[in-house]
């Protein structure tokens, strides 16, 4: 195959709706019956889809092993790899400067991890704090986390040194088949609405991010009901008139959640409310309020008024140390427990917005409740009536608040992405226990049968499999190693020992083309 070759078909012509629906249909495709369906074919060796972290961490390790940009295509709507990132911090209260949930060494831009994003702004800054905090930490300061400016930036300078803007292919995929000849097909819808083309691969790579939006059922019935998107709102939408109403007038503001999201929604609440000085009223709302819970030692993430605390949304070691050599060794069902019970919903326990909650709390103007919403209707004031079952046993609670910013996540289930539903239906990926794809060690998708195929995924679409902060950018920087050690052993690209690593580094800190 060759590196890149575009040419049309026999007998080309634009593909209608019943030849795609025919295509969808069969579980392989062969080149005949691409061609039969008047779509042009374009050959390129590795394939990503997606366009953000997950694909350029892979686009990355194969440019550092000696992999030709010609010979890599990624489908993507997006032209730089943190757009949609950027959008979902943005949305969720993070500005440039805040911190994220990551540490120095997790780089999605450098494998090494050296130097460290520390090291860097004390470089830039000309002061020695970012070193001592990663020094100290967490005894004598608070983990070192780098800044979203910071990643971006990062992200940027890495993706113009490997030439990323030469290998996107603008679009969407909108089909995934393996090829009887060997190798992988994908349907790509241009961005450009120009007629929609094969792209035929040896192998291709899955990093789609998560599926969509995470609504909760109880917001998408009030808003298909009402048509009223104005009060009741997702925290990884836009939603910045809730802040500008309530910089201006008092309200009550309810906030549903118990992650890193919520805590950022509520300390930007907080901070509005002392700049404007309106008597804006914070209500809570977790799923299961526990005032002081402690949990024990090993047995998941520690716990009190409600929250559940942890530095990252895994211990460290999961993503490389003991926990991590443990999973690896885990069968399905207790790799999945021992996931469930390290993830789910937690938040850093950051000393400044803590002093926010103690100080809200004693005056009176945040308030955390227990309970699930059962019922909720606009009232004729233009706020929001809402019946809340409450755990204990009381009777349920009524209220009326003014805005309801809902921060349960992002939604882990594949069949919210069409591409990704009609993988698992038609084109015979396995799923595993945890709802994401069924992948092997060096995250080769595997199908229903546990046989792999010239597939990978990494991201959060493969949560559940061996490595638990999937999603991480640790994660996803080791996850793109693992694909590559076993597209080297295959000897599609060279191997990434300590004389190469260290030449690769050391172009890396040049800023010279791998």
């Amino acid at each position: 195959m060759p590196g890149l070759t575009a040419r049309p078909a026999p007998g080309s012509r634009r593909p209608g709706a019943a030849e795609i629906e025919r295509l969808r249909a069969a579980p392989v495709w062969s080149d005949d019956m691409v061609a039969a369906a008047g779509l042009r074919a374009e050959d390129a060796a590795f394939v990503t889809v997606g366009g953000g972290l997950a694909g350029f961490a892979f686009v990355d390790a194969l440019r550092i092993r000696g992999v030709e940009a010609a010979r890599i295509r990624v489908v993507s709507p997006q032209r730089r790899p943190h757009e949609n990132l950027g959008r979902l911090v943005r949305t969720s209260q993070i500005r440039d400067d805040d911190p994220l949930r990551s540490d120095s060494g997790s780089r999605a831009d450098n494998i090494w991890g050296f130097p460290g994003y520390a090291i860097q702004e004390a470089v830039r800054r000309r002061t020695v704090r970012p070193l001592w905090k990663v020094l100290t930490e967490p005894v004598a300061a608070e983990f070192y986390n780098p800044s979203p400016g910071q990643v971006f930036r990062g992200i940027d300078r890495e993706a113009g040194r490997i030439g990323w803007e030469s290998m996107l292919a603008p679009g969407q995929a909108e089909l995934i088949r393996r090829r009887s000849e060997g190798g992988a097909y994908c349907l790509v819808f241009p961005a450009d609405h120009s007629p929609p083309y094969m792209l035929r691969s040896r192998y291709l790579h899955l990093g789609t991010g998560y599926p969509a939006l995470g609504y909760a059922p109880e917001l998408t019935e009030y808003r298909m009901r009402h048509g009223e998107f104005f009060t009741v709102v997702n925290a990884y939408e836009p939603h910045e008139h809730v802040y500008q109403v309530l910089r201006r007038r008092a309200g009550t503001v309810m906030v549903r959640g118990a992650g890193i999201t919520a805590s950022r929604v509520l300390q930007r609440l907080i901070d509005d409310r002392d700049r404007s000085g309106r008597q804006v009223r914070i209500l809570h709302l977790f799923r299961d309020l526990d005032e002081h819970s402690q949990a024990r030692p090993g047995s998941g993430p520690a716990s009190g008024h409600g929250w559940r605390y942890q530095a990252f949304s895994f211990p460290k070691s999961a993503t490389s140390g003991q926990q991590r050599e443990e999973l690896a060794g885990m069968g399905s069902a207790d790799r999945t427990a021992w996931i469930t019970a390290m993830g789910g919903a937690t938040t850093a326990k950051r000393r400044h917005w803590q002093r926010q909650l103690r100080r809200a709390r004693s005056e009176g103007f945040y308030r955390a409740l227990g309970g699930e919403i059962t019922a909720m209707e606009p009232s004729p004031d233009g706020r929001v009536r809402m019946l809340i079952d409450r755990p204990t046993g009381d009777d349920p609670l009524r209220l009326s608040i003014d805005f309801l910013i809902d921060c349960t996540g992002m939604s882990p289930r594949l069949r919210d992405s069409r591409l990704l539903a009609d993988l698992v239906d038609s084109g015979g990926a396995g799923v595993n226990l945890l709802g994401g794809l069924d992948v092997g060690p060096h995250f080769e998708v595997r199908g229903p049968g546990g046989e792999p195929g010239p597939l990978y995924a990494s991201g959060a679409i493969a949560r559940g499999g061996y490595l638990a902060p999937a999603d991480s950018f640790a994660g996803l920087v080791d996850a793109a190693l693992l694909i590559c050690d076993d597209l080297a052993v295959r000897g599609e690209c060279a191997r990434l020992g300590p004389a190469r690593s260290f030449a690769a580094w050391v172009k890396w800190l040049a800023r010279r083309v791998p």
